[in-house]
Formats: structure tokens, C-alpha cells, sequence
């Protein structure tokens, strides 16, 4: 009797020992269990049965560019397959802007792809997304010094706006006083079409610059205000470079409203659709500019292919395109046109 009282306290010594050592190793499980669910978020592209995800992120909603950007968008997520979103805050503002994108981050998509709104403040974040697992490319808009992986342009930034200051130039005799307005300060791309500017008009003697730079933060009531004080400050002003589409269209209503139309010349980047009767009644002289739906596809088709293991290549050809060019991180696709009063009736966009 006194062995089988001395079995059983020796039993319930023995389960008392060694349900800690149950519990730590079930706790030890789920903690590594825990641990590869949280690294699988990177490769969760391969998984069976999930649908791919581009997020993109633009400057800016409410203008026309922007809202062919997204139908660029919404025609990749159809012709692609894939889920692929658009989206863009109500200002210009990097704090919006970031914002979004780390909203994004939570989500955790395979790619987000930006346009932004300030080239040094967006940095930060798109190393966040870099570090947890996102891939994060830039179009139309660059930030060169940021870790994305690649930026898909429709033209050289640079030589575009000296395209644009060689065309006024021309426009207005290589002689006069010019303006020079922009969108916002920060953005990349358009801070290139303002030196390519001016370093084309530094070219022409009989050009003067006037300065400062005038910045509407992609907002065309700005714009349209913005120009009509300085026509009315600089009255002798012979022409006006646009280096964001929301400016040749304002700068177009700015004229008609102080009488000045055909008197003061506007070339830039605009889309032809708002454009239209600006330079059918010659207030603004020429346009160069891209398709934005068209470069939104295209920079979705070329993050998909990344995302499949199937970077761009330098002279590879895309289809109904041509071939790309591909240096220094930056493809740029074969997709400028030149808008005037002659053709502008050729573009639905």
C-alpha cells in the first residue's frame, strides 16, 4: 500500500515537472509559427491563389492629368490581370502624400508605384516600404536618390524643357522677356523641365528670364491668378514656358482675360482636351506632351513584368510602342507628340 501512495505522489511530481516544459515548447512553436507568417508578407506574390496588387500614387487629384493617369490604371487591371489601384491626394502636399502611401504599406501590396509630389521628402517612406517587402517604383515624377527600384518616363525631363524654351524662343523671334511657371517646388520632374528652360533661353541673347519662378502647386485657379498679376506687373512680357499641365491652360484664360491674346505666346505641357479652345484661339501656341493613360499602362505593364522576374531591358521592344530606353534606373518610353492648333483635334485625351 505504502509503494502504490509513493507511485502516485511520484507521478504527479513527475506531470507537475514537465507541464511547464509543455507549455514553453507550445509557446516556442506559435512564436516561430508567428515569426514566418510575418516574413512570408514578402514573397507573397508566389502564394497560391493570390492576385497580384500595383498601388499607385500621384501628386495630385482633381486636374484632367490625373484623371487620365488613372485610366491608364484601370485599363492595365484589365488587360494585365491583376489588381491594380490608383489613387491621389486632394493638394499637393508631401505630408498628404506620404500619408497615403503609408496606408499603403499597411495593406502590404507587391508594388506601390509613386509620382512625387517632393523628390527629398517622400525618401523615407519608400524606404519603409523597400525594408518590409514592397517594391516601389517612380513614374512620371522621379526621386533619383531614393531606393526605388526604377522610374518610367515619357520623355527626358531635362531636354524636354528645353524643347519647350527653344519652341517660345522661336515663337517670339529670340527676342523679349519670358515667364517661367511651374507646379510644385519639390516635384523632380518638373524642377528638370524648369532647368532645361533655362538653360536653353540662357542660349539667346536677346531673352531675358524674368525671376522668380512661379509656382501654383498644380492648382489652376492659382495658376490663372498667378499669371494675370505678373502680365499685369510685366506688361512688355513676350512669352510663357509651362512646365506643368495645369499652367498652358490657365496661362491661356490669364491672356483672354487681360486682352492679350496673340500678343503673348505659351508653349508647354498640357493635355490636348483642356487645351483645346486655347489654342484654337491662338492664346496658347504649342504643346509637347505624352498620353498619361497611356504612360500610366505602360509603367504598370513594365512593374508587372519586374514583379515576374523580368526587368527592363535597354532597346527591348514594348508592344505598340517601340523600343525603350533603358540607363541609369530611368526607362523612357518612345511616346512624345507635338500639339497644335492643326492636330489638336486628332487627340481624344
Amino acid at each position: 500500500m505504502g509503494n502504490r501512495r509513493s507511485f502516485v505522489r511520484s507521478h504527479r511530481l513527475l506531470i507537475q515537472l514537465r507541464y511547464p516544459a509543455v507549455l514553453l515548447g507550445a509557446l516556442i512553436l506559435l512564436g516561430i509559427t508567428g515569426c514566418s507568417k510575418e516574413g512570408s508578407q514578402t514573397s507573397a506574390s508566389n502564394a497560391p491563389g493570390h492576385k497580384r496588387t500595383i498601388v499607385f500614387v500621384f501628386k495630385v487629384a482633381g486636374i484632367s492629368y490625373s484623371a487620365a493617369c488613372r485610366r491608364g490604371a484601370e485599363e492595365a487591371a484589365k488587360k494585365l490581370g491583376i489588381n491594380v489601384e490608383y489613387m491621389a491626394p486632394q493638394q499637393a502636399l508631401a505630408d498628404m502624400q506620404r500619408d497615403m502611401i503609408e496606408t499603403q504599406i499597411v495593406r502590404h501590396p507587391d508594388a506601390i508605384v509613386i509620382s512625387p509630389d517632393d523628390s527629398e521628402a517622400i525618401k523615407p517612406v519608400i524606404a519603409e516600404a523597400m525594408r518590409k517587402g514592397i517594391k516601389v517604383f517612380t513614374w512620371d515624377s522621379d526621386s533619383k536618390t531614393s531606393q526605388r527600384i526604377f522610374y518610367v518616363a515619357a520623355v527626358d525631363d531635362v531636354q524636354i524643357g528645353e524643347d519647350i524654351a527653344n519652341a517660345l524662343a522661336k515663337a517670339i523671334n529670340y527676342k523679349g522677356k519670358v515667364l517661367i511657371m511651374s507646379g510644385g517646388r519639390g516635384a523632380d520632374n518638373l524642377n528638370k523641365h524648369v532647368d532645361g528652360m533655362e538653360m536653353a533661353f540662357s542660349k539667346y541673347p536677346g531673352i531675358t528670364v524674368i525671376k522668380p519662378v512661379l509656382y501654383n502647386d498644380d492648382d489652376k485657379s492659382k495658376a490663372v491668378n498667378m499669371a494675370i498679376e505678373a502680365l499685369q506687373q510685366h506688361p512688355n512680357v513676350a512669352g510663357i514656358a509651362c512646365a506643368n499641365s495645369p499652367s498652358p491652360p490657365a496661362c491661356g484664360e490669364a491672356l483672354e482675360r487681360t486682352g492679350k491674346v496673340g500678343k503673348v505666346k505659351v508653349w508647354g505641357l498640357a493635355l490636348p482636351s483642356e487645351t483645346r479652345p486655347y489654342l484654337k484661339n491662338g492664346s496658347v501656341t504649342g504643346l509637347y506632351l505624352w498620353d498619361p493613360a497611356q504612360l500610366t499602362y505602360l509603367a504598370a505593364v513594365l512593374v508587372n513584368n519586374d514583379l515576374s522576374g523580368h526587368p527592363p531591358v535597354n532597346g527591348e521592344t514594348l508592344d505598340h510602342v517601340g523600343k525603350i530606353t533603358y540607363k541609369d534606373g530611368q526607362v523612357t518610353l518612345p511616346i512624345r507628340l507635338t500639339i497644335t492648333k492643326q492636330n489638336v483635334d486628332q487627340f481624344n485625351f
